[in-house]
């Protein structure tokens, strides 16, 4: 069994936060596969930071910055890729050496509201009622102190207004506070939010957060399977493994996604291991290239009449060559005057749509229904719930009203707490793939609601 990789145990945050709301334990593929928790998923516990040497280097240049630099400073990157594990390491790490440092990032909710970041900047519950200049004066008389905050293109108005005027009211000295902002996209050309555009420009550095290497997602696998209590090369077979790690590209969000999914599907077909056909019932499979035609950006319409008129140089070349070795056997032949090749393009094809990653199989979308159909009789309702939701999202409308029964006061399992609303979603997706009857479903549900 592997060691895990180092890690940084993440101390308490730097402000309070809202409790993250309980994830039921999922017992399905746990038993399965002998794993005590989950490792990958909602219900997965991170076990700190991890040190990948692709991403160390913007990893020492947030934390250099934290403690003895001063302005704004961009971490970018994809969604997935780990901004928000980073910048709470580096502020565990900053917190640590005596630097009074603020994070602020998104709630449980997925929302931030002005009194909340407010009451962060100011370090006070109570904080919300103050106008933006008095916070951000406040803010700056506050010395030695470094404020992250992340996701800053997923604020609300009202809190990028007050995070604007902060930023501009920073002091061109050696007296500013140390200030990371986080984003997804390059703010000065990649953004869908133009009013985000002002804070590219006291910038001093934008880092970009790479993508792992091929080596660093199967230690990524290893670690969390470890931290749960199984192993890989117990659990997945290693062309299974190449799979995974290929297509989830390097951004451990996905590589989280896909491991989810694939224990899920591996226990919906009673997969005793993981292996490529549990990875492609899972994901589907891998689309073939595109031929690369005239209207391919990567090469232009002169450079394809170029090598099309050298191809058919090449052809008039070699029938000159047969027809004067071939001449000299046949005297009584008579002349061939060559005639000019018809060089003719290739016509463009239509362009091939890929699969979808969340398309599946109908033998594996029926074994997930019936999968969730008796862990719902054995009143397991979380296996039950993952398995319908796994085959909702990937078109089933059957799946959508089983997972919204689940939830519906009318249908609800014993012991099981009803949520109306969530009922209401689910038949509403449900009539969008096709099942006509949830609508009555809804119509019951919010009558007696």
């Amino acid at each position: 069994m592997r060691r895990p990789l180092n890690s940084i145990s993440l101390g308490p945050p730097s402000q309070p936060r809202e409790a993250p709301a309980e994830v039921p334990s999922s017992r399905g593929y746990l038993d399965l596969y002998g794993l005590l928790k989950p490792p990958f998923g909602e219900g997965r516990d991170n076990g700190g930071y991890i040190h990948f040497k692709s991403q160390q280097k913007a990893f020492d240049l947030l934390t250099e910055h934290l403690a003895h630099g001063t302005g704004v400073m961009m971490l970018v990157g994809e969604e997935g890729i780990g901004k928000s594990e980073t910048l709470r390491a580096a502020a565990s790490i900053s917190a640590g050496s005596g630097q009074k440092t603020i994070l602020v990032s998104r709630t449980a909710t997925g929302h931030l509201t002005l009194a909340q970041l407010v009451a962060a900047l100011l370090n006070h519950p109570n904080a919300g009622e103050w106008v933006p200049e008095r916070v951000i004066e406040k803010f700056l008389d506050t010395p030695c102190q470094s404020l992250i905050i992340d996701d800053v293109d997923l604020l609300s108005d009202d809190c990028l207004d007050l995070l604007l005027g902060l930023v501009q009211a920073i002091p061109a000295d050696s007296s500013s506070p140390a200030i990371v902002l986080s984003c997804t996209a390059i703010l000065a050309s990649e953004t869908v939010r133009p009013e985000l555009t002002p804070l590219t420009t006291p910038a001093r550095q934008t880092i970009r957060l790479p993508r792992l290497a091929p080596a660093e997602s199967l230690q990524f696998i290893e670690r969390f399977l470890w931290i749960a209590g199984g192993t890989a090369r117990r659990l997945i077979a290693p062309d299974a493994m190449k799979l995974i790690v290929t297509r989830s590209g390097g951004v451990p969000g996905l590589i989280d996604r896909h491991m989810e999914a694939v224990f899920t599907t591996g226990f919906a077909r009673s997969d005793a291991k993981i292996t490529a056909r549990t990875v492609t019932a899972a994901m589907g499979s891998i689309a073939p290239a595109k031929p690369k035609y005239r209207d391919d950006p990567g090469v232009t319409i002169v450079e394809r009449v170029v090598q099309i008129t050298a191809a058919g140089f090449l052809a008039v070349g070699a029938s000159v060559f047969l027809y004067k070795a071939t001449g000299e056997r046949n005297q009584h032949s008579q002349p061939v005057t060559p005639v000019a090749p018809v060089i003719v393009a290739p016509l463009p094809q239509p362009p091939q749509t890929a699969r979808p990653a969340d398309t599946l199989s109908p033998a594996l979308m029926a074994a997930l229904l019936k999968r969730g159909g008796q862990s719902l009789a054995l009143g397991d309702v979380a296996v039950a719930r993952l398995l319908f939701q796994r085959a909702a999202e990937a078109g089933s409308a059957e799946a959508a009203v089983s997972l919204g029964k689940t939830y519906d006061k009318n249908f609800i399992p014993p012991g099981s707490k009803p949520d109306p609303a969530m009922a209401i979603e689910w038949y509403k997706k449900a009539v969008v793939l096709g099942d006509t009857r949830a609508a009555d479903l809804i119509q019951r549900l919010s009558i007696a609601h």
